[in-house]
């Protein structure tokens, strides 16, 4: 395996879309929850209960190896970019717990 940055275990299943497997759009937004430390992963478009897809971290991070730079994102943050050729942007997540101490991190 590659260069795994992550803390979570590799195997740790987390949410993405079809649309990002079948490789028909990058991803464009991952939020890290803060209630369940779920993590989701998932392109621009629109997503239908159908389109979402449960794979494993290290999976996900193997197709797209520009993930690996979000390894860091607090809980109860998000990130987002235009395209894949775009930096990522930081934020909270509306709604949801952040710890303060943690916006730092999102520099």
């Amino acid at each position: 395996m590659a260069h795994y940055p992550f803390s979570d275990r590799p195997d740790l299943l987390v949410f993405t879309c079809s649309h990002v497997l079948d490789g028909d759009a990058p991803v464009t937004m991952v939020c890290h929850h803060f209630n369940d430390n779920a993590w989701e992963f998932v392109c621009d478009g629109a997503h239908t209960d159908e389109e979402a897809v449960v794979v494993s971290i290290a999976e996900l991070c193997a197709l797209d190896p520009s993930l690996n730079l979000l390894c860091d994102l607090p809980v109860g943050a998000c990130a987002f970019r235009k395209s894949k050729s775009h930096a990522w942007e930081y934020g909270r997540i509306d709604g949801e717990d952040f710890y303060d101490a943690a916006a730092t991190r999102m520099n």
